[in-house]
């Protein structure tokens, strides 16, 4: 189904395809994660894989479940500050969303063995971690334009074959183009009064990635520590946009073009992992995850309404129509990468500590099934996706009861650069992540608190299809997002 394909605007590229199905957007979008879980990990950009002892580590290095030497809860709300500014027609326009989350529930229960050697502890922990986020709004407009979104409808409309449903021919229902018997074309009434109307558009993108996560951990002489999670994922994406022009002919007075496309699925996956402590301040970690299969329901809603000043059936009743069209789509499956993660980390008495960790994932592994249905899907896959190194560091510095903490994390570009054009290539770099935390401990409770800042790179994204007796191009529209996110936890011991 045509359509203009929107990478979320967290993603950091776009770019046009005419059939609204599974790609490589999806592939690269779901399997894409930041650091999440709660504000001690968050607040060192999830660097935590060889420490352990947070619950943010199930859905990183289950191992770290072993760390716990008692049974604790924590609960972690929060606040996502979305901004994305897009440039277009030499004019910058600026949007934010708010929203609230919640990044992190969870509770580990510790049985201890009271071993001299061997196995000290046996570790159940159960928790959500909230993954990635793609909410956000941004909008354009222009007062005097040069082209029309009903450019694409005509181009496509005399392309042959039937009218699409979903647009073009929604727009012919709704008179918004209409048909020339003795050229045998479709035209708008811009073919015969040209541009210079006003324009409009509004983008937004809703949903995320969380975890469910079952796991348990063995705490081996307290100098082995071995886990295993059962993932369970929650997907839920929507990408929505609504164009708006207003020509003012005698005839058709505006009229408006919303495309809403939706994805709901669930998915399984199995994490195992190791975390070594040769000596007391020093611990190297390493960790599997095994790809995430996805069963996935797509919905895809079109709707097109005119306005006119003289309505062109020749009726005089209400000049306003209004079509629209839904699909529930078929359902497919979708396999996410490998992912292999290593880790060390140092700790300093009860002063401090530090960890990096790197992971490697290799993002045209990725798949969309049945492969016998999805082939030119998968073979998109493999073209513009490849391996990405994702680094991360952080440090916490104590000064008694408080807790200071930041990090960095670099995650690497997962595009291919030869498989697209000169444009699209300056805007192919790794997304950056800054954040900061503090906390406080006593006795029993804690409470901690963390902001993370991180900068998307700039995207390219192609509104509509124009083109004139000579060319075709794409309308296009430069974005970039920084989003904030704020969280607090709040911690038990039992």
């Amino acid at each position: 189904m045509k359509r203009l394909i929107i990478i979320s605007i967290i993603s950091g590229v776009a770019w046009t395809n005419h059939v609204k199905a599974q790609s490589a957007n999806d592939a690269m979008m779901f399997s894409r994660y930041y650091s999440g879980g709660t504000a001690r990990s968050a607040g060192m950009s999830g660097a935590f894989g060889a420490l352990g002892g947070d619950l943010s580590v199930l859905s990183a290095n289950p191992a770290g479940l072993a760390v716990y030497r008692g049974s604790e809860f924590t609960f972690t709300p929060g606040f996502v500050f979305a901004n994305t500014r897009a440039k277009y027609d030499n004019h910058t326009f600026s949007d934010r969303n708010t929203h609230v989350i919640i990044n992190n529930i969870g509770y580990v229960y510790t049985k201890n063995l009271y071993n001299e050697k061997g196995f000290q502890s046996i570790n159940f922990g159960i928790a959500y971690n909230r993954l990635s986020d793609f909410n956000s709004d941004t909008y354009i407009k222009r007062a005097v334009a040069t082209s029309s979104l009903l450019d694409e409808f005509v181009y496509y409309a005399n392309g042959g074959g039937e009218l699409h449903p979903f647009y073009e021919g929604l727009a012919y229902e709704t008179y918004a183009l209409d048909y020339d018997d003795a050229n045998s074309e479709y035209f708008s009434d811009y073919n015969d009064f040209g541009y210079g109307q006003p324009l409009y558009r509004s983008m937004s993108t809703r949903g995320g990635v969380g975890e469910y996560d079952f796991s348990i951990g063995f705490n081996v002489n307290h100098k082995l520590f071995l886990g295993a999670t059962l993932g369970l994922q929650d997907v839920s994406y929507k990408e929505y946009y609504f164009h708006e022009e207003k020509p003012g002919f005698d005839f058709m007075d505006s009229f408006g073009f919303s495309d809403e496309y939706t994805v709901n699925g669930v998915g399984l996956n199995f994490k195992a992992g190791v975390i070594f402590r040769p000596v007391q301040m020093f611990r190297m970690g390493a960790a599997v995850h095994t790809p995430t299969h996805f069963w996935m329901k797509p919905y895809h809603l079109t709707g097109m309404e005119t306005l006119w000043n003289t309505r062109p059936d020749g009726l005089p009743q209400n000049p306003y129509y209004l079509e629209t069209e839904s699909d529930p789509s078929e359902r497919y499956r979708m396999t996410t990468p490998w992912r292999y993660s290593m880790s060390v980390a140092t700790i300093i008495g009860k002063f401090g500590m530090a960890d990096v960790d790197v992971e490697l994932v290799d993002y045209s592994n990725s798949s969309i099934m049945p492969k016998s249905t999805y082939d030119i899907e998968n073979d998109e896959i493999s073209d513009i996706l490849k391996t990405a190194v994702n680094v991360k560091g952080g440090a916490e510095f104590r000064l008694g009861p408080v807790y200071l903490r930041g990090g960095v994390a670099y995650y690497g570009n997962p595009y291919t650069k030869n498989q697209f054009d000169a444009d699209i290539r300056k805007t192919l770099k790794a997304t950056m992540s800054y954040s900061g935390g503090i906390g406080f401990r006593h006795r029993d409770f804690y409470m901690d608190a963390a902001y993370s800042f991180t900068k998307y790179p700039e995207k390219i994204n192609n509104l509509y299809l124009s083109y004139n007796d000579i060319n075709v191009w794409d309308e296009q529209v430069k974005l970039q997002t920084k989003t904030g996110k704020f969280i607090l936890t709040f911690g038990f011991k039992f």
